[in-house]
């Protein structure tokens, strides 16, 4: 500390000319970090237009990006506009809306745990709102119109149980990953058990495996409520969300209130992956990679991330749909197989790294 200091006071007291490795910036200037954060949103915006531009184009019937955008403009033919608009416009904005929602959600609980390894995923909250959703859905038909409060029940339930073993335990970061991945895989085994005593149907486990195929408008206008509310409130807390990685008694010195911070973040995490998953099913690992992108490319600060994440979520989860449309074409796949398929061996490769620390 301090030869930080000397060094400093020898830099202040450097003749101008002599100043080396500080760099000048005009007084207007944004500092590199935000430009950096301004240049990387633009290009993510612009390819995100892009990807979108691709999926609405791409379809089993016959609709090409130009011709999807002359139909859009003219309305005409009237069977190829309604086409775009009611079949393939609701499931575009569907991936860009979960893909916001679970970047957040992954944010917020890797800051909240201090776990890199966190997400909803990975620590079986997604796993724990399908549970409850299929649960309730063929066990109880009825009910079947409260899935959305089936969901948040499920996920509240496991966020609870992993957040005790986050804050009691003294698991390593690793250990608490597995614990949660392990949790998932018996909910899921569950869930599999469920469905064959019951003889679901196809809907349901394509469903299971994550998938936005067949969305409708409506699926848009539940979910919209919760990922505009949600990542209003990170945004506007942002500044005491990003204090939950500091130890506690630092952010005490602060002035924070810890518990009604973290409180309020494990109920915006439930709330967003919760409403994900209602609507298109357990979709993996976009929580858990968006975070680290954004830290590789806008650098650790929570607020520089979190806005980031808001753009590269959805183009990695619009992209991963387009993918999906294509493999086998013109039959559809999951969107949350492709996911599972980026994001297992990211998981594996930031597990062997933490394992090495």
């Amino acid at each position: 500390m301090t030869s930080s200091v000397i060094s400093d006071t020898s830099l202040r007291l450097a003749p101008r000319g002599t100043r080396r490795g500080k760099r000048r910036h005009s007084p207007g200037a944004p500092a590199p970090s935000i430009r950096r954060l301004m240049i990387s949103c633009l290009i993510s915006l612009a390819a995100l237009a892009l990807v979108v531009a691709v999926s609405l184009g791409v379809g089993a019937t016959g609709i090409d990006p130009l011709g999807t955008l002359r139909t859009l403009v003219t309305g005409t033919p009237a069977s190829a506009h309604n086409l775009v608009v009611d079949v393939r416009m609701p499931r575009v904005l569907l991936t860009v809306l979960i893909g916001a929602s679970l970047a957040t959600a992954g944010l917020l609980a890797q800051t909240l745990t201090r776990n890199p390894l966190a997400s909803p995923q990975t620590f079986g909250v997604n796993a724990g709102a399908a549970a409850a959703i299929v649960t309730t859905i063929v066990l109880f038909p009825s009910l079947g119109g409260f899935s959305v409060v089936a969901a948040f029940a499920g996920a509240a339930l496991v966020g609870v149980v992993m957040w005790a073993l986050s804050a009691a335990s003294s698991m390593s970061t690793v250990s608490l990953a597995l614990a949660g991945m392990t949790l998932q895989i018996l909910l899921s085994a569950l869930v599999q058990a469920v469905l064959i005593m019951n003889n679901a149907t196809q809907d349901l486990v394509f469903w299971l495996a994550g998938s936005v195929t067949g969305a409708q408008w409506s699926d848009v206008t539940l979910l919209l409520p919760f990922t505009l509310a949600g990542c209003t409130i990170a945004l506007i807390g942002q500044r005491h969300f990003g204090l939950l990685a500091l130890d506690t008694a630092t952010s005490k010195a602060l002035g924070q209130n810890t518990n009604q911070v973290a409180g309020l973040a494990a109920l915006v995490v439930v709330a967003l992956a919760g409403a994900s998953v209602a609507v298109a099913g357990p979709i993996g690992f976009i929580g858990l990679i968006v975070p680290h992108i954004s830290t590789r490319i806008v650098g650790s600060s929570f607020t520089h991330r979190l806005m980031f994440g808001l753009v590269c979520g959805p183009l990695l989860f619009a992209s991963a749909d387009v993918i999906a449309k294509l493999i086998a074409f013109p039959q559809e796949t999951p969107a949350g197989i492709v996911t599972a398929l980026i994001g297992a061996p990211v998981f594996l490769l930031l597990a062997l790294r933490q394992r090495s620390r």
